[in-house]
């Protein structure tokens, strides 16, 4: 009996036939599949928050995914090659854009406050709202800022996938 090592991966439902064909690029072969229908209650465990005091966490969770089995052989021409590119294209990074809505939403109702000011001292209300607009336009930019650079590293990740899909592709062809 030939010896094989294996791997369990998780993935939803939609993406279960893009992750096979992703997985076979490194030589994995699916040996069995499994559909998961979880609902219900799962208790989490006792956390202490800054003040010291306990709180008992507790998350309702419902889901549904399919669980993948892969199996490849330890025979398998330039298997170390395919594990360093494997875990190599698996570390890549994808940082998540962060939302605009607080700064924005923020940044319109301090201009409110700008806009209506404050009768028994206008001046001084205007200034203290305008400068909390300023402050939200500069969190505006710094966050616009750091989703272009999240998009970018995103798209290295991309092109660097791809990559090692083709140099996988080319170690599959050749023999060890």
């Amino acid at each position: 009996m030939e010896k094989t090592e294996s791997k369990i991966v998780q993935v939803t439902p939609e993406y279960e036939n893009p992750m096979i064909q992703l997985m076979e690029h490194f030589g994995w072969n699916l040996h069995g599949r499994q559909e998961m229908h979880v609902e219900g209650d799962s208790e989490g465990s006792v956390e202490t928050d800054i003040f010291g005091d306990k709180h008992l966490v507790i998350t309702t969770k419902v889901s549904h995914y399919v669980k993948l089995h892969f199996q490849r052989p330890l025979s398998l021409p330039n298997l170390e090659q395919l594990r360093r590119i494997e875990a190599e294209y698996f570390a890549l990074p994808f940082p998540e854009e962060k939302s605009l809505k607080w700064p924005i939403g923020l940044g319109v109702f301090f201009l409110l406050g700008v806009i209506i000011g404050n009768p028994q001292d206008p001046i001084a209300a205007r200034v203290f709202f305008a400068a909390l607009v300023a402050a939200c336009y500069y969190w505006i930019r710094r966050r616009r800022e750091a989703n272009a650079a999240a998009r970018a590293a995103s798209e290295a990740s991309e092109l660097k996938q791809r990559q090692l899909l083709e140099q996988a592709a080319g170690l599959e062809q050749c023999p060890a």
